[in-house]
């Protein structure tokens, strides 16, 4: 069994997240499994699927830093990136992985855990998608079916730059964002933080985490280069991916926690944290009735369509917990969302208070 490696190289921001999305976009059943590489030579900041732009990132900051913002067909939160990480996508046909998100981490982590203590960074992975050291996080990883695909995400953090990272996320106060970088440096690392001089080149870091992955696979890799269909593929998907369109999908605007728009009409925007992210709801009520509905944040759903299936599902029902949670648990029935439950949807649909 071999499994195809394509080096990317060092490439554009844009392109990086361009170029998992076309293969994935350009697997079929008789494609060989593919790992590939990458490393940005730009700074930029990637939301993830199921996020609002508008809520998560300062936007304005952000234009005026020079700093583009795309939208991943992955979950997972917003996250600054920049040349400090080198990115790894393994992108294998669906018929040959684990139906589970669970399942597929603990198939697809093994290699980059391995490789961590190959360096001599005592890594374990922790579920649902965290790998970490010593209660610290290192590198973050995320899954996604794109296409006919299963892709999942991953990077070796050398560096990491933190005053970008809280600087481009909108929060409430500056307070606030001191807290966040202060927290962010206690729980976050990377590699070059854990082994100073020790530290390998990324050269040897990819060398190291693709002999590892190979041992927990169980295949070779074995170089290659792109074809024309997943060049096209690509060209494609940097064009979707640098719209505005996709950028901003379709939703409601933010509104404040309950905003009156006319009589027997009001918004209500709600936020619950559950074990598998934050979930935010903002929800057109009319008469007691949902008249629309967006949910959003940092949570994984498989497939991700069901995320808009359940928003149009809701459409109708009455603003009240029993029959928001009638829909949500008949929608979810076969929804794989790790950490998340029907019982968070409705606490962020209802805008309950969380303890």
């Amino acid at each position: 069994m071999t499994i195809r490696l394509l080096d990317f190289g060092q490439v554009g921001s844009l392109r990086s997240l361009a170029i998992f999305h076309g293969v994935g976009y350009a697997m079929r059943e008789d494609t060989p499994d593919t790992i590939t590489i990458t490393r940005p030579s730009d700074p930029f900041v990637s939301i993830g699927h199921h996020q609002d732009a508008r809520t998560e990132v300062d936007l304005d900051y952000c234009s005026e830093a020079g700093v583009p913002v795309y939208r991943r067909e992955i979950g997972g939160g917003a996250v600054y990136l920049d040349e400090g990480q080198t990115f790894w996508h393994t992108i294998f046909h669906q018929s040959r992985v684990p139906t589970k998100l669970a399942d597929v981490y603990t198939r697809f982590l093994a290699g980059p855990v391995l490789a961590l203590n190959r360096m001599g960074i005592a890594a374990v992975h922790r579920p649902v998608n965290d790998i970490q050291v010593g209660g610290r996080k290192i590198g973050g990883t995320g899954a996604a079916t794109v296409g006919e695909s299963m892709i999942v995400a991953g990077s070796l953090m050398f560096d990491f730059n933190y005053e970008l990272m809280v600087r481009v996320l909108r929060v409430p106060s500056e307070k606030f964002r001191d807290k966040m970088y202060s927290t962010m440096r206690e729980y976050l690392t990377t590699i070059n933080r854990q082994l100073g001089d020790d530290a390998p080149s990324r050269e040897d870091g990819v060398r190291i985490l693709m002999e590892c992955f190979s041992e927990t696979l169980g295949a070779e890799l074995v170089l290659d280069e792109p074809r024309p269909d997943e060049l096209a593929a690509i060209a494609e998907q940097e064009e979707r991916i640098a719209s505005e369109d996709w950028l901003h999908l379709d939703g409601l605007p933010a509104s404040g926690d309950m905003v009156k728009i006319a009589e027997g009409v009001k918004v209500v925007e709600g936020v619950h944290k559950a074990p598998g992210g934050l979930v935010r709801a903002t929800v057109a009520v009319r008469d007691g009735v949902v008249d629309g509905l967006v949910l959003s944040g940092d949570f994984f759903m498989e497939p991700a369509e069901a995320l808009g299936e359940l928003q149009d599902a809701l459409v109708g029902v009455r603003h009240e917990p029993d029959a928001v949670l009638g829909i949500v648990k008949e929608q979810l029935g076969d929804v794989d969302a790790p950490g998340l439950d029907a019982a968070d949807i409705v606490a962020a649909v209802m805008a309950m208070p969380q303890e």
